[in-house]
């Protein structure tokens, strides 16, 4: 299984933007209002550092996962429990993004489908994919439809351009300050970050090195432009207070695209990057998830067989958060940005560089 850069830029491009684009614009409005542009510039800078790290680390490594270059580094029983939480984190954010699919489906156009039939029906199409195909399958639509979904973003932004004001963004500053724009920049960053995915994915390159990273920081910082321009165009649109109050301002701004009496209900094609996209990011994470189980339990081979394990282990777990329905804003401040983004897109990649860089200084 191998892709090349330009298809791994495609994939963490469309793992960066789908869902950003629509769950984190709330929180960060609610807190930076008007000044969330300024949080979306903060967030991307530190998004930019936290995946330089990764692709720093894993460039010492190019032939091996996380799972394998942890032992490396700390030995067998360090090295395997350091990854733990990845793990946690990723069937965490798999049941999340699984429910946050629902909800929308539910809100925008299925309204009476048992959440069963979806998320089974989601979790199938993945499976599938992820089974036959592997990173390959997901390289090649990712590199399919990246393009594609970057000229139908091109098209909302540009058929939405005669509904916004300029004076919505002001004032500027004075009105927030520091650190709410420092707190309004968490919830974006901490999906910009998940580009430490890339641990995961670096030996899957077919020549992995300087060109990989340039793909990596390209994808991240191209992303972040792209969550800039979209929390400008809602901001000056519904400007900070109704923005805020509601659940997807990105998709209600683009429900009010009406050009020459044909051009409307274009949140039929917003629906379909945040679908596809979603598609991308579930199939790379349960990828990951399979043979990352399978790495740490010494079985690489037999990843497929773990797949059939994690599937299941993934829709209770989803159907588990519906059932509970624990408020979204709560998960995202209360566990996302809490432990998963301190811990497991900072320390833990920080740490294990410093702990390479000191074990080769002593080598030489």
């Amino acid at each position: 299984m191998k892709i090349n850069n330009r298809q791994l830029f495609w994939m963490i491009l469309m793992l960066e933007i789908g869902i950003n684009l629509l769950i984190t614009m709330t929180a960060t409005i609610q807190s930076a209002k008007q000044d969330s542009w300024i949080s979306y510039i903060l967030a991307g800078i530190m998004g930019l550092v936290i995946t330089y790290v990764a692709a720093k680390l894993s460039s010492r490594y190019p032939r091996q996962t996380l799972i394998e270059y942890s032992v490396a580094i700390l030995g067998k029983w360090a090295g395997k429990l350091i990854v733990i939480p990845f793990f946690l984190q990723w069937f965490w954010v798999m049941s999340l993004i699984l429910r946050d699919e629902f909800l929308f489906i539910r809100l925008s156009v299925l309204y009476k489908t048992p959440a069963w039939v979806i998320i089974g029906t989601m979790i199938g199409v993945v499976f599938y994919t992820v089974y036959h195909g592997g990173v390959e399958a997901i390289g090649r639509v990712s590199e399919l439809w990246g393009p594609i979904l970057m000229v139908i973003l091109v098209l909302t932004f540009g058929l939405t351009a005669n509904n916004l004001n300029w004076s919505m963004l002001l004032p500027v500053y004075a009105d927030t300050g520091p650190w709410p724009i420092v707190e309004g920049a968490l919830a974006p960053v901490s999906l910009l970050g998940e580009a430490v995915l890339l641990m995961m994915l670096f030996p899957f390159v077919e020549h992995p090195g300087k060109e990989t990273r340039k793909a990596l920081l390209l994808a991240v910082g191209f992303s972040s432009v792209l969550l800039l321009l979209g929390v400008l165009w809602v901001l000056m649109t519904f400007g900070p207070e109704v923005s805020g109050r509601l659940q997807f301002p990105f998709f209600e701004m683009v429900k009010l695209v009406y050009l020459m009496e044909f051009i409307q209900n274009m949140d039929i094609f917003v629906m379909a990057i945040w679908l596809v996209s979603i598609f991308v990011k579930l199939s790379i994470v349960m990828f990951i998830t399979s043979y990352g189980v399978a790495q740490w339990a010494g079985k690489t081979r037999s990843w497929k067989k773990i797949l059939w394990g994690v599937a299941p282990v993934t829709f209770i777990l989803t159907m588990l958060v519906i059932t509970l329905n624990p408020p979204a804003g709560l998960l995202l401040k209360s566990v996302w940005i809490r432990y998963v983004l301190p811990v497991n897109m900072v320390a833990i990649p920080l740490f294990l560089l410093a702990v390479s860089s000191i074990k080769a200084k002593v080598k030489q």
